[in-house]
């Protein structure tokens, strides 16, 4: 979403108008993100006064692709220790018979934590060394700011316990990875084919469109610019490039939408 429909406290130009448009073309939308630090309802509160009205059902983030794959695959019953904010504690110990364990945890899951501590660390890096499961909500080494800062990211942390214990992520939920598009595929229940992954960035949300086998579409109103597009290596280079959300709602709107070409150069850009 960051650097898509928003950047910051502010919406980009024609974001507010996308969301009522593709409902009414009769096209399901889900916001997929790496942010751990929200709920999903905490996301629609975020967009709200920036006038982007959406469901809590059309929110997918890293924390709550973590909890269902911990649903999953974690024994019932599963004790977790949570290294990041209070709202991935919520959302992972919503999980039927999931509790909080410090001390012998089956799964150690880590985001995103802006209070993190040399304690945390070290029990994650111990529970790890015992024999659990290393969960990371998402790898993303630094987190843009307002004003142009850069702040260390959730794989700060995680590149932190992964270089205690030798030991990388047994999972990771966020992209570039693709299961959290392999969850919305399922929420979505549609096949690859009639689904477009739509993202700012080539190194993640494309790549991770990509990897989950998805038509992917690049919007210039984020990180990666124009002129690098033709430069991207193939798992990288989007299907489709929009240079803002009104040439991406025409698209997506229009009465039949063609397949993705392979000649990006000639035709997937609008404007070539």
């Amino acid at each position: 979403m960051d650097g898509v429909i928003y950047r910051g406290e502010h919406a980009l130009p024609g974001a507010a108008d996308l969301f009522p448009a593709l409902q009414w073309a009769g096209v399901s939308v889900i916001l997929v993100t790496n942010n751990s630090q929200r709920t999903a309802a905490g996301v629609v509160r975020k967009l709200e006064p920036m006038g982007i009205r959406v469901r809590t059902e059309s929110i997918l983030t890293s924390s709550m692709a973590t909890a269902r794959w911990l649903h999953e695959q974690a024994p019932e019953g599963a004790q977790v220790y949570i290294v990041g904010a209070a709202d991935l504690a919520k959302v992972v110990l919503e999980q039927p018979g999931f509790t909080m364990d410090a001390e012998n945890p089956d799964c150690v899951v880590v985001g995103l934590d802006t209070e993190v501590t040399y304690a945390k660390l070290r029990t994650a890096g111990l529970a790890i060394l015992r024999g659990a499961r290393f969960v990371a909500t998402n790898v993303d080494a630094s987190l843009p700011m307002e004003g142009g800062e850069i702040w260390p990211g959730a794989g700060a942390i995680v590149a932190a316990i992964q270089t205690t214990t030798g030991h990388p992520p047994d999972i990771v939920l966020g992209k570039p990875e693709p299961a959290m598009f392999l969850q919305a595929l399922e929420i979505l229940g549609l096949p690859r084919d009639q689904v477009l992954a739509v993202g700012d960035r080539a190194e993640t949300d494309i790549l991770a469109g990509k990897r989950a086998g998805l038509p992917t579409a690049l919007v210039l109103t984020g990180i990666t610019r124009a002129d690098e597009v033709a430069g991207l290596p193939d798992e990288m280079r989007p299907d489709y490039v929009f240079n803002n959300l009104e040439e991406l709602r025409a698209f997506l709107c229009a009465p039949r939408t063609p397949a993705p070409t392979e000649n990006h150069d000639e035709t997937a850009h609008p404007n070539a």
